[in-house]
This record gives structure tokens, C-alpha cells and sequence, in this order.
């Protein structure tokens, strides 16, 4: 089987798709999957480095940023993936993204060629996401982007409440639901820390969507003694500093320390230090991050933006409503629990991912998936045929 994989980018800045994509199409290489997987890199971009290249053909097309858009577009990419899939005989696409110029481009081959072609929208079409910056994603929808999922055999989603998101907007066709995995850390023992020495870890983006204000409000109603904030993440759209801006307010510098971005074994090392992860988002379709924190063994606090309702029934986190009050309720809760009883939930939170989440099992179930739609296989428990 020989599949193209297209994303809009892969930087080592971005988002969740810098790393999940490149892990998708690992899991399916061991699948013995033939995978390429081509992205846009614009000048002075660094790629995430997660594509293992002894098993996935990856190819970088020249872009460059159209600021006023705030898009990349790589005007040979069209062309580049016409050539790939007429030389190499592709079967299948798997277009990663909506919205912008690749992913588009990616259905234009598609129907050029007639692929069978796959979709993962990556949360962008979650309710959050579509009425962020609504105006410009209502022309988009209408000239192009609806066509576009309709073309698709399948729109393959991370969580079951994603699949509902998208029933909303009417779309008709088949959904398939398979989670993103994580790569599970060798286990070892968390450090003996002083009492007043705890930290609780967010990783991610420093963007609106991720309720950065609200954890700034929460954090000064509860205050736990002894215990920091510790962000790592890129700043985008100069969200961090509107974040600094509202720590100063509350009188809170001491308590939030912003390291950036961390990579390999900066951010390993953030996450073995971490007593409690929180990620206060109004709309994730997966959140990656709490499968990483729990396989680390940490204590999750996020919220209903999340489809994580598995931190409660199995008892390693918290899953709250959004806004200041819940959060601030579940921060008191979590910090005012010894370290053997966070870790005890941590340890659940580790037993989770590894029955559940990792690469190996959904890069099985994506296979599956793909030989459905090429008409080798019989239907997926995991399919829902609109």
C-alpha cells in the first residue's frame, strides 16, 4: 500500500500536528505501510525532526508566510504532489489539516487523479475553532473547504466529540474515530522534593484557546503554598505577553515562570519534574499533552474542551467545566493532596495510556482503516457511515 501523507507545516514551533503527524506516519511505516509525507517549510522554519526518515520519505516545498493572511504558500506544491503521486503510483491521500493552501491542494490531487482521499481536520473544525477568526474561515468554508470534506471517502477525528462538532455542521458522510497515541517513556521513580518545592507543568501553544487568563485568575484564588506555574510553549500572535501582562496584575510573578519552547531532553526533564500538569484549553479535538503528562505519570487537571472525561473514571486527573471556578476548585483539590496521593493517580494515568494509547495500537487501526477504503477489508468497529 502507497500512501501520501500532506500537512501545511511541521516546524518545530507549531502546534500538536508537529509532532502527531510525523507519528502517524511512523506507526503506520511499521505497519509496512509505504508512506511519503510531504509539508510546506518557509524561510528560517526548522522542521519538529520527528519523521523517521529511514522509514518515511519526507519532503519539504519552498513556501513562504502571507502575513495579512497569516497562511504559508508554496506555490510548486500542487505541482510536487501531481509528479509524487504519477511517479511512485500512490493509492491512497491523507490530507492533515483544512483551511489552508497544502490541504487544499491535497483535495485538488485527489480529484485530479481520482485517490481515494482521507481527512484529519485536527480539531479545526471543533466549535471553538470554527468561530475563532469566524469571518475569514465562513468564506473559506463556502469557497472551498466544504467541498473539499465532501470529496473525502472518510474524515478520520481523534475523539467522539470532535465527530458530534462536525454533525453540527451538517456534513453527512463516514467519520472513523481513532485516537492519537504517545510515545511512553521508560518508567522511573519521581524525585523526593522539600515541601515547598511543587510544580505544576502546561505545555503548549501561548494562545487564547488554551485559557491561559483563566488559570492566571484561578491560580490567585487558590495560591497554593510552596507551589510555581510553570509555562513552556511558543508565544503566538503575542498571546504571552497579554499572559505576563495579567500575572503582574495579580501580583503573581514569583508564582509563573515562562521557559518558551523546550525540545528532547529540556522537555523530558520539565515533565519528570512536574507534580501536577494542567491544561486549561476551551477547545482541544485530542490534546496530546495530556496523553504525554500521564505517560510521565502526572496528575491531569483539564477541562469539557477536552474529550478527557477518562481522567475521572480512571482516577488520574480532573475534568472540569470551563471557567475561573472550576478550575480554581480542582487546583486547591489537586494541590492540597499528599505527593503519594498524586503519584498514586499518576501511576493510573501511566496504566491508561498504556492499554490505550500507544502508537503501535492506532497505527494498527489507521492500516485498517486505509484498507477499508481501497475495498481489501471488511468495515471498522471504529467506523460510523454517516
Amino acid at each position: 500500500m502507497n500512501t501520501l501523507a500532506v500537512v501545511a507545516g511541521l516546524s518545530k514551533s507549531g502546534g500538536g500536528t508537529s509532532y502527531s503527524v510525523p507519528a502517524w506516519s511512523n506507526a503506520l511505516a511499521h505497519e509496512q505501510v509505504q508512506r511519503t509525507l510531504v509539508t510546506v517549510l518557509n524561510p528560517g522554519e526548522e522542521t519538529s525532526g520527528f519523521v523517521d526518515q529511514k522509514l518515511v520519505h519526507l519532503m519539504n516545498v519552498g513556501g513562504f508566510r502571507v502575513p495579512l493572511l497569516s497562511i504559508s504558500w508554496a506555490p510548486r506544491l500542487t505541482k510536487t504532489l501531481l509528479r509524487v503521486c504519477e511517479e511512485t503510483g500512490v493509492d491512497l491521500i491523507h490530507n492533515h489539516g483544512i483551511w489552508l493552501p497544502a490541504n487544499h491542494s491535497a483535495s485538488v490531487v485527489s480529484k485530479k487523479l481520482n485517490i481515494p482521499l482521507v481527512v484529519t481536520p485536527h480539531g479545526m473544525l471543533t466549535s471553538w475553532s470554527v468561530n475563532y477568526k469566524w469571518l475569514k474561515k465562513r468564506i473559506a468554508w463556502w469557497g472551498y473547504q466544504k467541498k473539499d470534506l465532501d470529496q473525502a471517502r472518510v474524515i478520520h477525528l481523534t475523539s467522539f466529540d470532535e465527530e458530534k462538532d462536525l454533525r453540527k455542521l451538517g456534513f453527512k458522510g463516514t467519520m472513523a474515530v481513532i485516537p492519537n497515541g504517545v510515545d511512553i517513556p521508560a518508567w522511573q521513580e519521581r524525585p523526593q522534593k522539600e515541601k515547598a518545592n511543587r510544580t505544576a507543568l502546561f505545555v503548549s501553544r501561548i494562545h487564547p484557546k488554551k485559557g491561559l487568563l483563566n488559570l492566571v485568575e484561578a491560580w490567585k484564588q487558590v495560591r497554593p503554598k510552596g507551589w510555581k506555574m510553570r509555562l513552556v510553549g511558543p508565544d503566538e500572535g503575542g498571546h504571552q505577553a497579554v499572559v505576563q501582562a495579567a500575572v503582574r496584575e495579580k501580583g503573581l510573578e514569583s508564582d509563573f515562570i515562562f521557559s518558551g519552547p523546550l525540545y528532547g531532553k529540556d522537555l523530558v526533564e520539565a515533565y519528570w519534574q512536574a507534580d501536577l500538569f494542567v491544561l486549561p484549553t476551551m477547545s482541544e479535538n485530542f490534546g496530546n499533552v495530556v496523553a504525554e503528562a500521564l505517560s510521565y505519570g502526572i496528575p491531569v487537571i483539564t477541562t469539557h474542551g477536552t474529550p478527557w472525561e477518562e481522567l475521572e473514571t480512571s482516577n488520574c486527573g480532573w475534568w472540569i467545566p470551563l471557567g475561573v471556578d472550576p478550575l480554581a476548585l480542582a487546583l486547591r483539590k489537586a494541590t492540597e493532596l499528599t505527593d503519594s496521593q498524586r503519584r498514586e493517580m499518576g501511576k493510573n494515568g501511566r496504566k491508561l495510556v498504556e492499554n490505550k494509547y500507544t502508537w503501535d495500537s492506532v497505527g494498527k487501526q489507521m492500516k485498517t482503516l486505509y484498507e477499508w477504503v481501497l475495498g481489501g477489508g471488511t468495515k471498522p468497529t471504529f467506523l460510523n457511515v454517516g
